[in-house]
């Protein structure tokens, strides 16, 4: 048995180029949100503000499966240079846009086009890591993402706030977004990418070749037959991706609803903090995770999402007392941080069971798909809730979205109970 630690994993092979890329090529994660909120709200209000980040994140939503697609089947590289290209171009139109004041229906179109065409990060590495590691460390990679992205949201809204304090938001936007296309270039050049790429062309074509030996003893000529077609979306799939958004909706409304209340409080920078806190959080909860996850052997990685997504689903009834100190809120966010990262890791454990080896970035994809419709609910419900309810009960009310993922996760373990997953195949195993 090979080694699992991080030690080992980055002494792999193209591990460490890997990292850095995705990292550069993920900066707008931590920043977009808080930027787009407090950038488009001086201008146009809290609702608007609302809008326009759930426009961006179902644009993200609508296309991710399409772009999925065009990984699996062999063009992510060019796919990654593209839309890193269209993405530069929408953030400065969006940002010309706000600043201009036009009509707030052309600002919401132009932060859905700057969701859409959003490079499919994640789709390419998360299908990536089963073809390059052995079987020991796909789980330490998977941790890896989730701490990538806590580590980009602690110092997403630091750097958020440096703009803000400037008075030039919009200059986050562009920054990161800039950041993101040199590290997306980079990432699509790197050999690995490439050879996932040329694996899973030449995958396709296998497929598309295979003689149909049926026809031979009717007279008839060998025929190409038509690939096999798994099915994805299964109903354990379906569970899956529910219970990811409702998960996400609960992270959209308190990451959309803290700037809000402390910006109305005239206090911005304090949300930044407070959002870095649950960060925090959401990193010891990764480290904490990788070192205690009980053996998928013992506790099926199914049974373990209901019993974190239970104890999350608790915690976070106490975000409500956030509004009654900042030191208060930062404690809460801390421990939503921490007892929500084992629930995203186990995510992406159990999506790579569920999909064919063929279909993993298409898989990913839609996880991303049901995590942006999730955020982008609950971004949606925060600006309501900061121009009509009290925020007491704003703070409150996400907890019910947290009940709905629980109760899909409970729905998945009885669909999947006695059910043998699908083992993620070790580098090269297809060539034995």
């Amino acid at each position: 048995m090979g080694e699992s630690g991080y030690r080992a994993f980055f002494h792999t092979k193209h591990v460490p180029q890997l990292a850095l890329s995705m990292v550069l090529a993920r900066l707008p994660v931590g920043v977009v949100t808080i930027v787009l909120v407090l950038f488009v709200s001086t201008r146009y209000g809290a609702t608007i503000a609302g809008l326009c980040t759930a426009g961006f994140t179902i644009g993200m939503a609508c296309l991710a499966p399409v772009f999925g697609k065009f990984v699996d089947k062999g063009y992510g590289p060019v796919t990654l240079r593209i839309l890193a290209v269209v993405e530069m171009v929408s953030v400065l139109a969006l940002v010309a846009l706000v600043l201009a004041q036009t009509h707030f229906m052309l600002a919401v179109v132009a932060s859905f086009c700057c969701g859409a065409f959003m490079p499919p990060i994640a789709g390419v590495t998360r299908s990536l890591w089963p073809s390059m590691l052995e079987m020991e460390m796909i789980a330490t990679a998977y941790n890896f993402e989730v701490l990538v992205i806590d580590v980009l949201y602690v110092t997403g809204p630091l750097l958020a706030s440096v703009f803000v304090a400037i008075g030039a938001p919009e200059a986050g936007l562009i920054a990161t977004t800039a950041g993101s296309l040199v590290g997306t270039f980079v990432l699509a050049s790197l050999e690995p990418v490439k050879n996932h790429a040329q694996r899973n062309r030449a995958r396709r074509a296998q497929m598309a070749g295979t003689p149909d030996t049926s026809t031979e003893g009717n007279g008839g000529a060998n025929k190409a037959a038509e690939p096999t077609r798994v099915p994805l979306l299964t109903l354990a799939v379906i569970l899956l991706l529910l219970a990811a958004l409702m998960r996400l909706m609960f992270s959209g409304w308190l990451e959309t609803i803290i700037p809000l209340f402390y910006s109305d409080a005239g206090q911005a920078a304090l949300g930044s903090i407070a959002i870095s806190a649950w960060s925090v959080g959401s990193v010891l909860g990764v480290v904490l995770f990788h070192r205690l996850q009980p053996n998928p052997r013992t506790i099926a990685p199914v049974k373990q999402m209901a019993l974190f997504t239970g104890v999350f689903m608790v915690v976070s009834l106490l975000s409500g007392l956030g509004v009654n100190g900042f030191a208060v809120m930062c404690v809460l966010m801390l421990l939503v941080g921490a007892f929500g990262a084992p629930v995203d890791n186990l995510h992406y454990q159990l999506a790579s069971t569920l999909a064919p080896q063929e279909r993993q970035a298409e898989m990913f994809s839609w996880l991303n798909t049901a995590s942006n419709v999730g955020i982008a609910g609950g971004a949606f419900f925060a600006g309501l809730c900061a121009d009509y309810v009290d925020y007491g009960i704003a703070f409150f009310l996400p907890s019910s979205c947290l009940v709905l993922s629980f109760a899909f996760t409970a729905i998945l373990v009885a669909v999947r109970s006695g059910h043998t997953p699908r083992m993620i195949r070790r580098r090269g195993a297809s060539q034995a």
